[in-house]
This record gives structure tokens, C-alpha cells and sequence, in this order.
């Protein structure tokens, strides 16, 4: 299994799609004309057992079918996007993944660690500082990407800085920034991080 982590300096005037169609063109070692996004429902991810008991298992499952995407050309592609500032950012694999990428704020972490996260990542925080807030919140949004709950069920319900199911590893990104991959052990591993050129709008 294989990840690659692709980015650009984004305009914004350019279609996020467009550049998930030329990430996946770069990534097959072809160029693809169309893509079409769709939601994926039969997927097999791990969640947590605090996530199962809350919400019970069938409706995590349910809840699988309303967010995570795929490409209905090619289902064995799997993608997570994530964009911060002017900078976007894909990873595509062939085993599920999610990314997060967080420019590094100050201020305001206390306040919403206290209102949004787990109680063992706020000790955590508590004994780490507070600025390391954003780079819990790209762990914890690389995750809820990875498992397709999403954000609506809260962030309170899994701990980053405790065992997952899964493995998750920041990759060195530019200054001012966390970027973080969640995913199979194998695919995490085995990632790599490319730029992706292109010239205004595609």
C-alpha cells in the first residue's frame, strides 16, 4: 500500500475537484479527463469503542454512506483533502486514508480544547501548552477524515494522544503549519510528499 501527499499554492479560483482529478492523474501515471465524486457506503474503517457505544454500530455504519467520498471512475483510489490558508492539499492512496492540514494559530486554544476535546488530550495540553492546540486538532481532524464520521458527532468521544486503531504520522510541512496522515500502518509508512504544479487555472 502506497500514500502520496500532493500540494499546491491555491487561488482558490481553481476547482478543488480539478485538482483532485490531476492528483489522481499524477498518481496512476495517466492523465484522467473527468472525475465524479460520489458518496462512499461500503467501506470497512475502525472506530473507536466510545464512537460504537454512543452512536451504536449500525448507525456508524449508516452514517459511513453520508460523507465519505470517493471517485465513482475508480472506487479502489481512495483521497482525503484538506486545504488552510492558501494551500491545498490531497492525499490519494490505494488503502483509506484521511489528511488534515492546520496553519499553527495562537490564542483561543484553551478555550476550545475545553469546549471540544477529549479529556486526556487536555490534560495533555495542560502539560504541554496550549499552542500545540492546532497540531492535536490536525491529528484529530485527520482522523474523523480517515473514518468518514465527520465533525458533527463531535470531537470529544476519541483521544489522539492515547491508542487508535489505526496509525497516524505528521509529515514535515512548511513553517507555520501541521500536516497529518491517518491510515492502515502500511499506507502511513509508505508516503511521500510532492508538489503539484500547475499554471492558474486548469
Amino acid at each position: 500500500m502506497r500514500a502520496i501527499v500532493y500540494y499546491c499554492d491555491w487561488d482558490k479560483k481553481t476547482e478543488s475537484h480539478e485538482l483532485l482529478r490531476l492528483a489522481i492523474s499524477r498518481y496512476i501515471g495517466q492523465e484522467i479527463n473527468k472525475i465524479t465524486v460520489c458518496r462512499r457506503a461500503d467501506t470497512d474503517r475502525s472506530y473507536p469503542e466510545e464512537y460504537l457505544r454512543r452512536k451504536g454500530a449500525s448507525e456508524a455504519a449508516e452514517r459511513e454512506g453520508q460523507g465519505k467520498p470517493y471517485v465513482k471512475e475508480m472506487p479502489e483510489i481512495h483521497f482525503s483533502i484538506s486545504h488552510s490558508g492558501d494551500v491545498w492539499a490531497c492525499a490519494v492512496s490505494d488503502a483509506e486514508v484521511g489528511l488534515d492540514l492546520q496553519i499553527c494559530h495562537k490564542g483561543d486554544g484553551e478555550k476550545l480544547a475545553r469546549r471540544f476535546f477529549h479529556p486526556s488530550e487536555i490534560r495533555w495540553l495542560e502539560q504541554h501548552g496550549f499552542d500545540a492546540f492546532s497540531r492535536l486538532w490536525a491529528y484529530k481532524e485527520s482522523y474523523v477524515k480517515y473514518t468518514g464520521a465527520g465533525l458533527k458527532d463531535g470531537l470529544d468521544y476519541f483521544s489522539v494522544v492515547d491508542e487508535l486503531p489505526v496509525m497516524q504520522r505528521e509529515i514535515p510541512f512548511r513553517d507555520g503549519f501541521w500536516m497529518v496522515l491517518t491510515g492502515s500502518s502500511d499506507a502511513v509508512c509508505d508516503s511521500s510528499l510532492y508538489c503539484l504544479e500547475y499554471k492558474g487555472k486548469l
